[in-house]
């Protein structure tokens, strides 16, 4: 029904549009005084052998919503409701901002992927986190069992650097660890004006420490999400120096700034211009860098798989190769929120194929 009736209706309007009015339509039939509470909870307990702990923290299944959908985390009954098993909000700034402006987000059909240039637009940090502290407070059994991340990033102002944009980064983290159950650390954000942030190793172990000074007893797990478009070289010194720094998973990855093997003609992509890429075309390197660094890092690191899942056998390769966790976003647009639940569905039926009691079992390089 979704691709068939709701999706081109929805692609019809302008993707920024269309996002607005879906996640607002959703999010006022959870609120209905009868069905909401129901609706929330349908998938309570459906699939039990998907859940793991990690980090310290318990996910009740894998799938989760990338950041970028939910920037001021507004969405959490809407997200609960289609069967995710936990979000990350944001990305999130220390200043408030406004974003690039309209348009800034764009459909490649052909490709099933997208491209935007938002310029991270959100409410602040300081409000976002206050607004899911006071949720944490009055749902309390919204988010049993519905783990928050918080991803953050610098604010959009190119005459932040050097000292001033790691103080940056610190406002934020300041605010998210009263609220994140954990906090990703966005280093890389091709939608912005001034291009990659501390995609430099030096840069981002100055970032990383200073992070490190605020630490204190009962902070919560720090991650690292990097940008497709690093080398292998880079790459491996970037995890190198998040490495000495004790971080304890890695987001893998963010948008890409590459138009390679697009469908979509030259012609239309030179209209859109600048921006991120996002969707079915960043699948190959998302599996590939989950691959590598998987047979690097210990067995303990957790790997959130993000990019290119829009199908349950893409979920399944990624798991495995070693992802723990999968989160998902332009799937979503273009196979409508059914997919939450095949994933799900699908990775139980592999692991009753497989003889897997759970999933914490599944080994890396099943067939």
């Amino acid at each position: 029904m979704y691709t068939s009736l709701i999706r081109p209706i929805l692609f019809q309007l302008d993707p920024e549009k269309a996002h607005h009015i879906a996640t607002r339509l959703g999010t006022a039939l959870c609120s209905l005084p009868a069905a909401g509470p129901r609706l929330v909870q349908r998938h309570a307990g459906s699939w039990p052998r998907l859940e793991q702990n990690l980090l310290g923290i318990r996910f009740d299944n894998p799938l989760g919503m990338a950041a970028g959908f939910d920037k001021n985390a507004g969405y959490a009954e809407l997200l609960r409701f289609m069967g995710f098993g936990y979000a990350e909000y944001g990305s999130v700034t220390a200043r408030p901002s406004a974003g690039n402006p309209q348009p800034r987000l764009f459909r490649l059909k052909r490709d099933r992927a997208l491209i935007n240039r938002m310029g991270l637009n959100n409410e602040g940090a300081e409000a976002v986190c206050r607004r899911i502290r006071e949720k944490k407070a009055s749902q309390a059994d919204l988010f049993d069992g519905f783990p928050c991340g918080i991803n953050i990033a610098k604010t959009h102002d190119p005459a932040i650097t050097g000292d001033d944009a790691i103080r940056d980064y610190a406002a934020s983290y300041g605010f998210a660890r009263t609220a994140a159950d954990y906090v990703t650390v966005n280093i890389s954000c091709p939608n912005t004006r001034e291009g990659k942030t501390f995609e430099d190793k030096t840069a981002l172990g100055d970032l990383l420490g200073g992070l490190a000074e605020m630490r204190e007893t009962g902070d919560p797990p720090v991650l690292v999400k990097f940008s497709p478009d690093t080398d292998d070289r880079t790459a491996d010194s970037l995890v190198a120096v998040c490495e000495d720094h004790a971080i304890q998973g890695y987001v893998v990855t963010n948008t890409s700034s590459g138009r390679e093997g697009l469908r979509t003609s030259q012609a239309e992509l030179g209209k859109i211009g600048t921006g991120g890429l996002s969707g079915a075309p960043l699948f190959p390197g998302t599996l590939k860098r989950i691959a590598r660094l998987r047979s690097q890092l210990p067995k303990e690191r957790v790997l959130i798989a993000c990019g290119g899942i829009d199908s349950p056998e893409k979920a399944i390769q990624l798991i495995s190769e070693g992802a723990n966790l999968l989160q998902l976003y332009t799937g979503l647009i273009y196979q409508g929120p059914a997919l939450v639940t095949r994933i799900n569905d699908a990775l139980v039926r592999k692991m009753n194929d497989l003889g897997i009691p759970s999933l914490t079992h599944w080994p890396v390089h099943a067939p």
